[in-house]
């Protein structure tokens, strides 16, 4: 047994009828969400470029785009789908990274080609959010995981990728052989730097993983070859993107199958930025209320937290507050909380955000893994709160009332009301839908729908 071949056989034998309930049901949601979230993704500016790109390469009228009302090749809709999903950086956040961003659009480029019914979408999705999170999972590698990270690797991308690839493979009905190709053609693919956080290419992580995993499927489907373990070995993508360590490839094949990792939840966003920012920003909403702040009233803000992808300290756009811990502290005192309208350049200018913005300071990090937030007034009192998770955790449980009405104001920017229920009614009760095709008759829209633009 290799690495390659237990994701190959976990991916081609996986039945609906041995997923936990319980995983189900976030599967369900998680989709809910990031449909939402990508149709409010499909009337940005990054979207705008993304459709331009559509128009001029054009393609095989295949595959529908999510609200852009145009067709194109299975691997274009994928990338851009996946793009538009993690546009606003508003999408889930699990597993590999931001999986459903990658996933969701997997199982959408692929609807009109292959015809799914609910049920085989659940099982692609599964499929693919186990094994990229087998490849990803620090609970599997102990601190090995870290290593991708802090070489600069955006973990959606290289691992979303093998993920992506056993979504596609399982709705292509791939056989064993055809996957383990496939898997093998895709760890050639992988790739995604942090370096770009904060510009459009942040959120064509998620697009390029998902045009990744579908390409990869469809040479495979054709006979392209590959190595049969590209995963692992001395040489494969395991070793690539980890670096030399003590992880056992082992325990990637012992734990498919047998240890659920989609049960565990997915992180629903409150916020429309980078997870980094959510505890300290949730922490400093909390303290500005508990005590009754004004701006005037604080004299810095301390937060102990590694600072790693928040690489934007004085944003200049949009896109880089949703990766500036000052930004969005600022945004959680001067308004308690934040939405798809605030990122924007103007903003990040604006005289009473920046004046709260200077009042960060970052100190050490907390030795337990949370995030610890200090408020520290013009008065001379030292406010402090220790925030394990933020909102959307799932500890707290699915929120459904909450997540419900996240994706109908999401879905809002592009679908009329009555489509807005339709679909929000097939996702809940994918598992009975015969056939994905109706669902996208409504999501694909035409590009005349849009009812609002956000400039992210």
């Amino acid at each position: 047994m290799t690495v390659t071949s237990a994701c190959a056989d976990f991916t081609v034998r996986l039945k609906l009828a041995d997923i936990p309930a319980e995983a189900v049901k976030w599967v369900k949601w998680g989709l809910l969400d990031t449909t939402g979230v990508t149709l409010a993704g499909s009337t940005t500016e990054t979207s705008a470029v993304i459709g331009n790109y559509l128009d001029f390469v054009g393609g095989n009228p295949q595959a529908r785009v999510i609200g852009l009302g145009t067709a194109t090749s299975a691997p274009e809709a994928a990338m851009a789908d996946g793009t538009l999903a993690h546009a606003l950086d508003y999408d889930d956040v699990g597993g590999f990274g931001h999986p459903t961003a990658v996933l969701a659009p997997v199982i959408f480029a692929l609807a009109d080609l292959t015809k799914p019914s609910g049920k085989e979408a659940i099982e692609a999705y599964v499929a693919g959010y186990e094994v990229g999170n087998a490849m990803a999972d620090r609970n599997t590698f102990g601190k090995i995981d870290t290593k991708s990270w802090h070489l600069g690797w955006h973990p959606t991308g290289p691992y979303g990728t093998i993920g992506a690839t056993a979504t596609a493979a399982r709705l292509l009905k791939l056989t064993r052989e055809q996957t383990m190709h496939a898997f093998g053609i895709a760890a050639s693919e992988a790739c995604g730097i942090q370096k770009n956080f904060g510009t459009m290419t942040k959120p064509l992580h998620a697009g390029l993983a998902a045009r990744n995993g579908v390409f990869a499927a469809l040479l495979a489907q054709r006979g392209f070859t590959a190595d049969m373990d590209a995963l692992g070995g001395e040489q494969g993508f395991l070793r690539a993107f980890k670096g030399p360590g003590d992880y056992t490839e082992e325990l990637v094949c012992a734990k498919l199958g047998k240890v659920w990792s989609i049960s565990r939840g997915l992180v629903i966003k409150w916020y429309p930025a980078c997870w980094s920012t959510h505890r300290a920003t949730s922490g400093v909403i909390e303290l500005v209320k508990e005590h009754k702040l004004k701006p005037a009233d604080i004299e810095a803000i301390e937060v102990d937290f590694r600072l790693i992808p928040l690489l934007h300290t004085k944003p200049q756009t949009g896109l880089q507050g949703k990766f500036s811990m000052a930004f969005n502290n600022a945004l959680g005192v001067l308004k308690g909380w934040s939405e798809i309208p605030d990122y924007t350049a103007n903003r990040t200018q604006e005289p009473e955000v920046r004046a709260v913005m200077q009042k960060l300071k970052h100190v050490d990090d907390p030795a337990d893994g949370s995030v610890q937030v200090t408020i520290v007034t013009t008065d001379g009192r030292r406010l402090p709160k220790n925030v394990k998770h933020a909102p959307g955790d799932p500890s707290f449980g699915l929120q459904e009332e909450r997540t419900r009405n996240k994706y109908r104001a999401c879905a809002a920017f592009r679908l009329l009301p009555d489509a807005v229920l339709a679909v929000e009614k097939d996702l809940l009760d994918l598992e009975n839908v015969a056939s994905l095709v109706p669902l996208m008759d409504a999501l694909a829209g035409s590009k005349q729908t849009a009812r609002q633009t956000v400039p992210a």
